[in-house]
């Protein structure tokens, strides 16, 4: 009997030992949520011009990085839909590797961008 109150103890500790670094875990990333969203808001008070130099020297810092992946990272805006386009394009092929969003989510994009447009202009 003995042998088992020990057992029950000792799994009842490693169980509140778990529950105690799992509470931790949830408490640095909820520390780490909140330091990311107040630089967004940081970066959401600064002027375009500075927004758009951080954004250029990011950019460069992973070209940078990704240089060593022989790619390439190109961000754009398409000209139907205005949305931003990040492309990772192979250096030596120029073959895109990767698109977000891909082109079919820009190809429904602009054709609800046509549909929406006729509905409108029925309308009015």
């Amino acid at each position: 009997m003995d042998v088992k109150a020990v057992n029950s103890t000792s799994a009842a500790l490693q169980m509140q030992s778990q529950n105690v670094n799992q509470d931790k875990s949830i408490q640095t990333q909820e520390n780490n949520l909140a330091n990311n969203q107040d630089k967004a808001d940081s970066f959401k008070n600064l002027d375009k011009k500075v927004q758009n130099e951080i954004i250029q020297k990011s950019i460069e810092d992973l070209n940078k990085k990704m240089s060593m992946l022989n790619s390439q990272l190109k961000i754009e805006i398409d000209e139907d839909t205005g949305i931003q386009v990040v492309k990772i394009i192979d250096k030596e092929t120029k073959e895109v590797i990767r698109q977000l969003p891909p082109d079919v989510i820009l190809k429904i994009a602009k054709y609800i961008d046509e549909v929406t447009g006729l509905l409108f202009n029925e309308k009015a």
